[in-house]
């Protein structure tokens, strides 16, 4: 059974001309990658080491199994970035799309809510929810530093209401690095239930470990199974030929297509369990790749809703794309002839919506290809724990062989970690005086506004 496949024909030159890739060029740098590739899984990456992700599988069904005791109605999850947007996705692919709404979708697990921004509008609504509900909220507080401040400040409040409920240390799982951090020192003094992070494995690679997995198995998912499916694609990457490799492929085309111009790399999920997935993406490539004065632009767009939003640009705007779809059939839901009388629907009447969106996919791929604007295709025979965690995989490795490409360190983040020294000297975080001078110097400055 396939459970990945993909269509590369829309990007080579053989299809779309000049603006798509010759098979030369594809062959020298996916050989390139490949023996990068050769060397790497002789001394893997740590988020690559399958035995140290497995290594916390037990402490963390221990911690889910304690939990079972406890009446837990909401959980909470405090993070950003990495800390959160692999756990959105995991909820948004694998749980029913109305869990949060409807009580018989979610069965006897709880909402969630995943505050990965700090907007006092959403937190001050959960803030009263919790409330409410602080006898039955489960935190997780996810912060690989533990020091950053977004995570902590939440933390702050949410703690603060906690703390008047019974039991409530048991209903705080915290999530950061095993030795060092602020949040590692309140676990020791506090004595909250506590996950670690694992050492060398940054954020946005971090949805294999506990970050991604102990929400997950709060959840009832199988994350043995999504795990199980991140090391098929590992052994697959580390096996299959070059030419067919499909992370080696992948990276090659991607890092050809920026250095042909197509600097915008749209992902366009046809299958709505895959939105979150673009948004992971997103973050991946551009923390990971954009160094130096290089790295590509990701951009999320959604099928079919963009089609009518964005689809005008991709095909008549700048030649400076390239769209990879991801693609999974639906369930079926019939169309009606419920208005016969108007002669113009009756190509819709007596069909499927499953039927309609495969055709709305197809008119859109085929559009691309008559304007020649590069485009692969990425299908999945279902939206499962195991393709799940196959595709986390497989995006992980692509951006560690484009890193090499581009001979960045695909796992640091220097610009990011400015701006958060600038927020801590602002908020009057001791020994950062002199950045908190040079913000108020420039905003006593004459600045240039326009007023309405």
């Amino acid at each position: 059974m396939k459970h990945i496949t993909m269509d590369i024909t829309d990007v080579l030159s053989s299809t779309i001309g000049d603006e798509g890739i010759d098979g030369t060029s594809l062959r020298e740098v996916a050989s390139k990658i490949n023996e990068f590739k050769k060397s790497l899984y002789k001394t893997p990456y740590p988020f690559m080491d399958f035995q140290l992700i497995r290594s916390h599988l037990g402490d963390i069904h221990e911690i889910t199994k304690s939990l079972g005791e406890l009446k837990i109605k909401n959980l909470v999850l405090l993070g950003i970035g990495g800390s959160s947007l692999g756990t959105e996705t995991i909820f948004h692919a694998l749980l029913h799309p109305l869990h949060n709404i409807e009580e018989d979708a979610r069965g006897k697990k709880p909402r969630y809510f995943i505050l990965d921004n700090i907007d006092p509008v959403r937190i001050k609504s959960v803030v009263e929810l919790v409330k409410r509900d602080k006898e039955e909220t489960l935190l997780i507080v996810i912060s690989k530093s533990g020091e950053t401040p977004e995570t902590m400040s939440q933390f702050m409040i949410f703690k603060e209401i906690l703390k008047s409920s019974k039991d409530y240390k048991k209903r705080i799982v915290i999530i950061t690095d095993k030795n060092k951090g602020m949040l590692r020192e309140i676990v020791k003094k506090e004595g909250y239930p506590s996950l670690p992070v694992p050492e060398g494995i940054g954020g946005r690679f971090s949805v294999l470990t506990p970050v991604g997995m102990f929400p997950s198995s709060v959840m009832g998912l199988n994350i043995e199974e999504i795990i199980n499916g991140a090391q098929a694609m590992s052994e697959h990457i580390d096996k299959a030929d070059y030419r067919k490799n499909l992370a080696v492929v992948l990276a090659s085309i991607l890092y050809i297509m920026d250095m042909k111009g197509k600097h915008i790399h749209v992902m366009m999920p046809y299958c709505e369990k895959l939105n979150a997935f673009a948004d992971w993406f997103r973050q991946l490539e551009a923390e990971s790749l954009g160094k130096k004065g290089m790295g590509p632009t990701p951009l999320k767009s959604t099928g079919v809703t963009d089609q009518h939003s964005q689809l005008q640009l991709y095909i008549d705007g700048p030649k400076d794309k390239c769209i990879t779809f991801l693609y999974c059939g639906g369930i079926t839901q019939p169309i009606p002839n419920s208005i016969p009388y108007i002669d113009g629907l009756d190509y819709l009447g007596a069909k499927d919506m499953a039927e309609l969106f495969h055709a709305e996919f197809l008119g859109t791929r085929r559009s691309l290809t008559e304007a020649k604007t590069p485009h692969l295709t990425i299908t999945l025979n279902e939206v499962s724990l195991f393709n799940i965690g196959a595709l986390f995989f497989l995006y992980e490795m692509v951006i560690a062989f484009m890193g090499f490409m581009y001979n960045v360190d695909a796992f640091d983040q220097p610009a990011v970690e400015l701006g958060k020294i600038y927020t801590k000297a602002i908020m009057g975080k001791k020994g950062l005086e002199d950045k908190r001078l040079t913000i108020e110097k420039e905003l006593k400055e004459k600045r240039s506004v326009i007023e309405f």
